[in-house]
């Protein structure tokens, strides 16, 4: 009798599961969070907005906004930024700890940013040349990635 209904629990958590993880939709930019609006009217208000997406995910809601030249940002459900990237041009990098600009312009003058991402404790930076940089959550250098 148990393994009937263990069965049909599993059966039906997995279904639950499924249509709960990665429903993405396209949204306008007045449904993004206060917060993440306010980042990109102050870093990217030059930039024509291509779109904006909701990602719901299980256990959280991830924003991405993309812009005409390629550039994303990505929020957390807070409006926080999580990752802000380009492909081909500088990202803007006016939001950025002090001692990271500092470390990166006495160390790799001449090099722009195409990816910076906050992870749990740590910031994560690529630079045009393709290095990758590691920097704490008070942005001082901890190491370069291989």
């Amino acid at each position: 009798m148990k393994k009937p209904f263990i069965i049909l629990a599993t059966l039906l958590i997995s279904v639950i599961a499924m249509q709960a993880e990665n429903q993405r939709r396209i949204i306008s930019f007045e449904e993004l969070p206060k917060k993440a609006q306010t980042f990109v009217g102050s870093y990217f208000n030059a930039l024509e907005i291509t779109f904006v997406r909701m990602e719901v995910e299980l256990t959280k809601t991830e924003y991405t906004v993309r812009f005409g030249n390629g550039m994303e940002v990505e929020f957390n459900s807070n409006g926080d930024w999580v990752e802000v990237e380009s492909h081909s041009e500088c990202l803007p990098k006016d939001f950025l700890d002090e001692k990271i600009l500092s470390f990166v312009d006495e160390h790799h003058k001449g090099y722009c940013f195409h990816e910076i991402a906050r992870r749990r404790h740590k910031i994560e930076v690529e630079l045009s040349s393709g290095l990758q940089l590691i920097f704490n959550k008070k942005g001082e250098f901890l190491r370069y990635n291989d």
